[in-house]
């Protein structure tokens, strides 16, 4: 091979791995979602009704609901951020609990709670910010009618 063919190589490679560079990042950069306080208000509409699923322990609406809360946090701003992460482990781990268990489903839940009670205070603190955040940035609230007090 001449040394002239071995360069346009050399180049070809360079342009090839730099154009793939760029494609990864564009398409890296489409799939996450934004940190703002407009993505979160859309993916924490998604959870509508995510405490009901928990208080009546509905398995056909808790997965999907528990889901969404988890996509929540990939879009919270940082403001946020910390009180949600730690609102979604503790309903990620509750829930958890709950799914697997096979036949008393209010009692995993009382239990998962009870194993937990270190954390409710915390926890409680955490959703309360969560709730208040909503309420000012988004106009709405995150509690159904049947859990509002």
């Amino acid at each position: 091979m001449t040394r002239r063919r071995v360069l346009l190589a050399i180049t070809a490679i360079f342009v090839i791995g730099v154009v793939g560079a760029g494609v990864w990042l564009w398409i890296a950069e489409e799939t996450t979602s934004p940190r703002s306080a407009t993505a979160l208000c859309e993916r924490l509409a998604e959870t509508s009704g995510l405490d009901d699923a928990i208080v009546t322990v509905d398995p056909t609406r808790l997965g999907p609901l528990v889901s969404a809360l988890e996509r929540a946090t990939q879009s919270a701003p940082p403001e946020i951020a910390e009180q949600l992460d730690i609102l979604t482990t503790f309903v990620v781990e509750v829930a958890d609990e709950v799914r697997a268990e096979p036949t008393d489903k209010r009692g995993a839940l009382t239990e998962a709670l009870a194993a937990r009670q270190d954390r409710i205070d915390t926890v409680s603190a955490a959703g309360a910010a969560v709730e208040q955040w909503n309420g000012a940035n988004c106009g709405t609230s995150l509690r159904s009618t049947t859990t509002r007090r």
